[in-house]
């Protein structure tokens, strides 16, 4: 679609989702959208719902994506979305990368997040029935394709799809870098940062690198004042399972009430755990974070500020890998 109809596009949606006749058929789909998937509290939803308004229905912030990124696709190809279902709407970023490229979006919905995406395509369609946005359960004939899901699914989708180009994503997580002079509120934003959506998405600080000898006793003292996870059982009997784990298995760990917190050296903790990584000096630090780079999404702390990490601008793409440029490129 021309630029000058998806800027429009956009504003049409930030009015839509703003507009109070619309409310009931919002709350109903975020009703279900709370059905489909055990993780999704109606808090969670809106809190992504929140952050998609802010972020992706701006048209200034269109405006300034498309000054940086002026090139347009030179035809109209079919585009293939497999979309992952761990956060609310998490596909919405691509469908939205595909028609301001204008090209034609052909979306395989997760099964665990129909109902928002179904929403988010009703009030595209309500706008314009022509946009081309399309539902399929198969992809065929696809001339290049965006994936993303797990690392043994990833692994499968590259096989697959290896004769078209595409973006096949798999596992992701973020990190935060402490170096003992953060105050309290950075502590907040931190804490924000991991507990946000429960720690499901690629976003989510995982892991803590600290250096020796520092004082955790005040971060403690924030992030064990998060008890809202407990209200969920998923999340406590998550968290219940690790804590009976370490105790038999004598493993070394903090029991913060609402998070285990422990000593590791991958990235990626379960829900429930923090891992924590001690590092001697700079140096250090930057070549433990180098051996692990295919595997980090955000660095909180280097590059994103404490608080941060659950607001992505539009072009914090998903894997570094810029999604724009890749559509825009095809031929």
């Amino acid at each position: 679609m021309p630029q000058a109809q998806f800027l429009e596009l956009i504003k049409f949606l930030d009015q839509y989702f703003g507009s109070e006749k619309n409310n009931e058929k919002i709350e109903l789909f975020i009703d279900k959208a709370v059905n489909e998937n055990p993780w999704f509290t109606d808090s969670l939803v809106r809190t992504a719902m929140n952050a998609i308004q802010k972020q992706f229905f701006s048209p200034v912030a269109w405006e300034d994506f498309f000054i940086i990124h002026p090139k347009k696709a030179q035809k109209k190809l079919q585009i293939g979305l497999i979309l992952a279902g761990n956060l609310p709407a998490i596909g919405l970023h691509d469908l939205l990368m595909v028609l301001a490229s204008g090209q034609v979006a052909h979306m395989k919905l997760s099964s665990q997040d129909k109902s928002l995406m179904q929403l988010y395509v009703g009030a595209i369609k309500e706008f314009d029935p022509l946009i081309p946005v399309h539902f399929i359960d198969r992809l065929q004939g696809m001339d290049a394709v965006i994936a993303t899901g797990s690392d043994f699914s990833g692994g499968y989708f590259s096989h697959y799809f290896s004769t078209i180009p595409h973006i096949i994503r798999k596992n992701r997580s973020s990190m935060a870098v402490l170096r003992g002079d953060e105050t309290e509120m950075e502590f907040q934003g931190l804490a924000k940062d991991i507990f946000t959506y429960y720690g499901l998405g690629c976003r989510n600080v995982s892991t803590l690198a600290i250096p020796k000898n520092y004082d955790l006793i005040p971060l403690f003292d924030v992030l064990s004042q998060e008890g809202f996870v407990l209200n969920h059982s998923k999340y406590s009997n998550n968290l219940q399972y690790y804590r009976t784990l370490y105790l038999l298995n004598q493993i070394p760990h903090f029991d913060l009430g609402n998070i285990i917190v422990t000593e590791n050296e991958d990235l990626v903790s379960p829900v429930g755990v923090l891992y924590l990584h001690h590092y001697d000096n700079e140096t250090s630090l930057l070549k433990w974070i180098s051996e692990r780079e295919e595997k980090i999404q955000c660095k909180v702390g280097i590059n994103i500020d404490f608080g941060q990490s659950q607001q992505p601008a539009l072009d914090d793409f998903a894997d570094g890998i810029n999604t724009y440029d890749f559509l825009v490129n095809l031929t």
